[in-house]
Parts: C-alpha cells; structure tokens; sequence
C-alpha cells in the first residue's frame, strides 16, 4: 500500500513541476511576419526584432541584426498570444524606411513610415491572448 501511495504522490509532484516549467502550457501563438521596405532598395545599419523562443515560452526576446542588411528585410517568428510584436530598422544612408507586422504572412497588425528620411522606423503590437 505504501508503494502505491509514494507512486501516486511522485507522479502529481511531476506533473506540478512539468506544468511550472511550461510558461505557456496551451501554445497559442502567433505567426507573426516582420517586413521592412524603401522604395529605392539599400542597406540597413541594423535591424532589432521581438521572438519567442517557442510557442510554449511566454519570453519574448530581442534579436539584433547588425548590417549591412539588404532592403527589402523580412523575419518570420513566433509570438506567445499576449506577448509584443516589435521590430525597429535603421537606415545606413538617406533612406525613408516602412515596417510592417503581418499576421500569417497576411493580415497587417501594424504599419509605419520613419519620420524622416535616414530616420530609424518602428512598428510594434501586443498580440491577443
């Protein structure tokens, strides 16, 4: 009888601990598409953008990029439901860049055209959890 109880024990702390560890236990995500533009083509001097190292982590992480990047840039990643879609580019030259977050390579979430030109330019949206 004591053998059953301790098994029955150590499996429920197992479960406990394996649903701890999982930030996210359902996995929504988003599949999120970051593009960057110019008219003119060119170069980046850098490129910053928000990831989830995977659809079951609620961490959302910055990537860099240093350039020189070809424009047009585009990054697919995944986005936990409630974390921030972000990515901020900047000009090596002259350039007046737009961003763009897309969902499922599809739908715009956000768009933005930098200031000025050789201006950086930032488009950022909390996904829906």
């Amino acid at each position: 009888m004591k053998t059953k109880v301790v098994l029955a024990a150590t499996a429920v702390v197992g479960a406990l601990v394996s649903a701890s560890a999982c930030s996210n236990p359902t996995g929504k995500a988003w599949a999120i598409t970051y593009e960057v533009t110019d008219q003119n083509g060119g170069t980046l001097s850098e490129v910053s953008y928000a990831k989830s190292p995977s659809s079951f982590n609620r961490e959302t992480r910055q990537s860099k990029v240093d350039g020189p990047v070809g424009v047009p840039w585009k990054e697919e990643v995944v986005i936990t439901a409630g974390g921030k879609a972000e990515v901020t580019a900047t000009p090596s030259g002259n350039m007046k860049l737009t961003c763009r977050i897309l969902l499922d390579g599809e739908k715009e979430l956000a768009s933005a055209t930098a200031p000025a030109a050789g201006q950086p330019v930032t488009c950022a949206k909390v996904t829906d959890s």
